[in-house]
């Protein structure tokens, strides 16, 4: 009996192993599937912004599963309570009941800074709220109210360890607003107060200093700027200090050619300043000096036109004619300057006079370049980086070329021909 009794027994003894296996297994695959599912409730009451729903969903599931190990679930809880609800007390609770369970837990290290900036900032609770309050309104009418509303926020709080984040959001705002002033000094008081207690944090100083470049950029004082992010460049860390450099380099780039547009400009006036001596008055008052204007400025004009009417025939996306109409505008001012200086030519000689003339087109050429090809088309971001707008097809760059070339040669021609005449 005991011999056919012990197979039975075996077969019992393996049939309850494997329905304790398969209870655990489909109990923590329901228990997963549950956390899922939970979450995904949540996720479409945050999108519906029906935020204290998703927050009892949330604390539901932690209170049906007091040990789940989901480290996720809290993440999503404190995101809530700290930047929707702005119940900072329970937010410190969740974030001290995650690291008493994962002390070493994925968001660990974020958990213990964020617990440490509410506990330095536990006093001004109702000014941080008021001001998190202001910046989840969405309506895009009331801009000005919201930047009225965190004024006066600051105002009350201007020794506060908030106000530093209250003058780098209205810089950002005034910046995007294109109100540079107002942009500049507020990150100047965020800047002013790196080194004061919770100011500490080098990575926010470099984004500050990244603002201040971007708005000293805007207010075209290109040095302050570069010294700005040399300064940001010693806060980042290894990996951003590349991004540091190459948008020093392009800022410098961006000084370089405002440089070169005032020493054009600067040099292209003077030329000009040259017809009011008063020992010239005479000459130019019986000179007929607009016996030969007829030719030189049909000609100037066929090679700033034509190229506008070959783009409009072939549709080039994205092309700007006003290059063309800036080159015929100074260039016809240039022939009529040119025409008027031809007496000075007795005095300095043909090639003096003739170089005189080509780079006073040369002049206009770089500025009508810079002020609607170079300036149009190129845009600093947020990062201080140069970028393309759109980028110039083949096309209008050979007519770009074209124009600029067939319209110096034509300068040069009648600047020659000015010079022979007046020189006999």
């Amino acid at each position: 009996m005991k011999k056919i009794k012990t197979p039975y027994f075996f077969a019992f003894v393996i049939g309850a192993v494997f329905m304790m296996i398969s209870g655990t297994c489909t109990a923590f695959g329901s228990s997963e599937a549950d956390g899922q599912a939970y979450r995904t409730k949540a996720n479409q009451f945050v999108a519906a912004k029906n935020y204290e729903q998703a927050a009892l969903v949330l604390e539901e599931l932690l209170a049906k599963d007091p040990n789940l190990k989901d480290e996720i679930v809290y993440k999503q809880l404190t995101h809530i309570y700290d930047d929707y609800l702005f119940d900072f007390d329970q937010a410190l609770t969740l974030y001290q009941t995650y690291l008493d369970r994962f002390p070493s837990g994925t968001f660990a290290n974020d958990f213990r800074d964020r617990m440490t900036y509410l506990e330095e900032r536990r006093s001004e609770w109702q000014a941080l709220r008021d001001f998190r309050s202001v910046q989840l309104e969405e309506d895009k009418r009331s801009d000005q109210d919201k930047l009225a509303k965190v004024e006066a926020i600051l105002s009350k709080n201007e020794n506060a360890l908030i106000a530093p984040e209250m003058h780098l959001y209205l810089a950002n705002q005034y910046f995007e607003d294109a109100e540079y002033q107002a942009a500049s000094e507020h990150v100047e008081n965020d800047i002013n107060s790196f080194g004061k207690a919770g100011m500490t944090d080098p990575a926010d100083q470099a984004l500050a200093l990244r603002l201040y470049a971007d708005i000293l950029v805007k207010q075209h004082h290109y040095n302050k700027a570069i010294r700005a992010l040399d300064q940001a460049m010693t806060l980042a860390s290894p990996e951003e200090r590349f991004n540091y450099a190459v948008k020093k380099n392009e800022i410098m780039n961006h000084r370089n050619m405002a440089i070169g547009f005032m020493g054009c400009l600067a040099y292209y006036l003077a030329v000009v300043l040259l017809l009011f001596p008063s020992h010239y008055r005479g000459d130019f008052r019986v000179s007929p000096y607009f016996e030969r204007l007829a030719r030189p400025i049909s000609l100037l004009a066929l090679a700033s036109l034509v190229p506008i009417l070959v783009l409009k025939i072939r549709e080039e996306p994205e092309a700007d004619p006003r290059f063309f109409l800036w080159l015929l505008g100074l260039s016809i001012f240039s022939i009529l300057v040119i025409k008027l200086l031809a007496p000075l030519s007795r005095i300095t000689g043909r090639l003096v006079f003739i170089s005189v003339s080509g780079l006073h087109m040369a002049a206009a050429l770089f500025m009508a370049y810079y002020l609607t090809i170079y300036s149009g088309r190129k845009i600093i971001l947020n990062t201080a980086i140069e970028a393309d707008r759109d980028p110039l097809t083949s096309t209008f760059v050979i007519l770009l070329w074209s124009s600029a070339i067939a319209s110096l040669f034509i300068y040069m021609a009648y600047s020659f021909g000015y010079a022979t005449r007046k020189a006999k």
